[in-house]
């Protein structure tokens, strides 16, 4: 693999990373700007008319209606989706416990395993919604 690639794959990751954890925080008006600038540079430099012409009219949108109210208010909206969003995968994961109790009861081991990689997977979700909810509750406190 030549030296190019090897850098790449690293430098990709780390912006991916990056770019979860942005979406996750609370953006004020002068961040989503310059959020935007940065993606519009990078789409001018790389000529997608498309991509310019939509990043154009988003960062007009948010010089024209963005505020600090509106920027909290959606910070508000966020979090009261996630914590709807948690209390959902709360239910179903009580739900797949219920399921695993009945398939362990009747020692049917094909359902067993089923229902515990279900229960497994919404833990992981559980504690990926968990992260969010707590970041952006960090980031609605950091503007009040």
């Amino acid at each position: 693999m030549s030296m190019k690639k090897q850098l790449s794959v690293p430098l990709l990751s780390l912006a991916a990373l990056l770019m979860t954890q942005q979406a996750f925080a609370v953006q004020t008006c002068a961040q989503k700007e310059a959020a935007l600038n940065e993606q519009l540079g990078y789409a001018q430099q790389h000529n997608n008319s498309h991509q310019v012409a939509g990043l154009k009219k988003a960062l007009a949108e948010v010089k024209e209606n963005c505020t600090a109210s509106s920027v909290r208010q959606d910070a508000e909206q966020d979090v009261e989706k996630l914590q709807r969003k948690l209390k959902e995968k709360q239910q179903d994961l009580r739900e797949s416990q219920q399921d695993l109790q009945k398939a362990t009861a009747k020692n049917n081991a094909e359902k067993m395993a089923k229902y515990r990689s279900k229960i497994a997977d919404k833990q992981a979700d559980i504690k990926k919604i968990t992260t969010e909810l707590h970041q952006k509750q960090q980031g609605l406190r950091a503007l009040n």
